[in-house]
């Protein structure tokens, strides 16, 4: 049983400290910053709001936190931007955190046409690095990526490195960015000195998973809809089944990554389609096989092939016997937290060759074959081994089959694997089936 963050409230994320997680509890009125152990190490009271209900989730963008809660009264919910304050900078050397401070929200309130019913979001967010150091009072910065950075985005610069701005940071826009030479131009000097992989985050918008269709009505359809930030208007609405019961979500990269039932789908939103781009099944059902676990907050970390999902119970394996038993975690409510390899689930594989043939032929002619691997979605899946082989039919008369080269292949990126039959020189028809087998 994982016994770790050891949380009383079902939300956290990762935060401006390695190593340690983040926590928002109500009854505490304060963020909570926990070792992996479930110890708690500090706290920060909420100051210039209040909760009004539990936060549903919790996320960081590498400057900011954000959080999803339920207005009262059934008027909808809302999204919160918030802040260790104060931050360290030129002006306020010396600075601590010691509150959890309020910045801003998007207050979504129920329409005649729409109901805002959700357990998850996520922060389009980017994180990059300064190429090079820059010194205090310039106004051009080269990033190792400007990828999706636009003329009018706010960046964070910091914590520094740099000797004598130790931990400083601040804020600065964009007012022009190169793409080829990866430079920005920003809105004024900055205050502080950095040194070269030094941190820049930037964030660009909202992604919130509704429950209901803009009918209004519970069609168990489910709605995605993403708000410009700070803008706060209407980019994108995608209506479908993939985003109805949604318990928690995230973003990293490119990928929004869900938790619906026991799968976790992944989506990159930069997708015109929109299309699923893969899906996993995860240990997310109970013991009696068809109660699902809730996952109540995800942490995606791509870049490390592993996804963080914050449960109250898990199911474990008998080794011996095979028999599932569901475990509550105590003293409840308590929660923590199991990791997921974002491996793909195979759920099919087909066959297809590029000829047919009548016989008799001659033993060099041959055949190509292809393995097509899929996920549950119908999405190709990288990197599976494939074994091929040819065996006799029941009804074939005595021969030898044939031989497949390579007898074992890895699918491409179109989930495809490759191997050519080589018939024997048999004087009869023989009846041979090639088979592909996921190893």
């Amino acid at each position: 049983m994982p016994v770790n963050v050891s949380l009383q409230d079902p939300n956290f994320s990762l935060g401006p400290e390695e190593g340690f997680f983040y926590s928002v509890s109500k009854d505490l009125n304060s963020m909570l910053k926990v070792e992996a152990d479930g110890t708690i190490v500090d706290s920060f009271p909420i100051s210039l709001s209040q909760l009004r209900n539990p936060v549903k989730e919790l996320h960081y963008d590498g400057t900011f936190f954000w959080t999803l809660e339920d207005l009262p009264s059934d008027l909808g919910i809302v999204i919160k931007k918030w802040r260790l304050f104060p931050f360290k900078t030129r002006f306020l050397p010396s600075a601590i955190p010691f509150e959890f401070r309020w910045q801003d929200e998007l207050t979504l309130i129920h329409g005649p046409n729409i109901r805002w019913e959700a357990d998850a979001f996520a922060v389009e967010h980017y994180h990059r690095f300064l190429d090079g150091s820059f010194l205090a009072g310039v106004s051009i910065i080269r990033l190792d990526s400007v990828e999706h950075l636009n003329i009018g985005d706010d960046i964070y610069l910091g914590p520094s490195d740099f000797g004598g701005f130790i931990g400083n940071e601040e804020t600065k826009r964009a007012v022009f960015v190169n793409v080829s030479t990866r430079q920005v131009t920003l809105n004024s000097p900055i205050q502080n000195s950095y040194v070269s992989n030094d941190p820049v985050d930037y964030s660009k918008s909202l992604f919130i998973f509704n429950q209901h269709s803009f009918t209004g009505l519970v069609d168990n359809r489910g709605t995605l809809v993403q708000f410009s930030y700070p803008g706060k208007f209407q980019l994108k609405v995608d209506t479908g089944g993939k985003y109805h019961d949604v318990s928690a979500a995230d973003y990293d990269g490119s990928t929004l990554a869900w938790v619906r039932g026991s799968q976790i789908i992944q989506l990159n939103v930069f997708n015109p389609t929109f299309d699923l781009q893969s899906s996993l099944e995860a240990n997310l059902v109970q013991d009696d096989m068809f109660t699902f676990i809730e996952v109540f907050d995800l942490i995606a970390d791509f870049n490390s092939n592993v996804l963080l999902k914050l449960q109250d119970r898990e199911t474990t394996e008998s080794v011996g016997t095979g028999a599932f038993t569901t475990t509550t975690f105590t003293p409840a409510p308590r929660y923590n937290f199991q990791t997921q390899v974002t491996t793909p689930v195979v759920n099919s594989i087909g066959l297809s060759m590029n000829t047919r043939f009548v016989r008799p032929f001659p033993s060099n002619d041959r055949i190509y074959v292809e393995a097509h691997v899929k996920d549950q979605f119908g999405f190709p899946v990288l990197g599976q081994s494939v074994q091929f082989g040819a065996v006799l039919s029941d009804s074939s008369p005595p021969g030898a089959p044939g031989t497949l080269s390579p007898v074992i292949a890895i699918t491409n990126t179109s989930g495809i694997a490759a191997s050519t039959y080589t018939p024997s020189a048999s004087p009869v028809n023989l009846l041979v089936n090639i088979t592909g087998k996921v190893l």
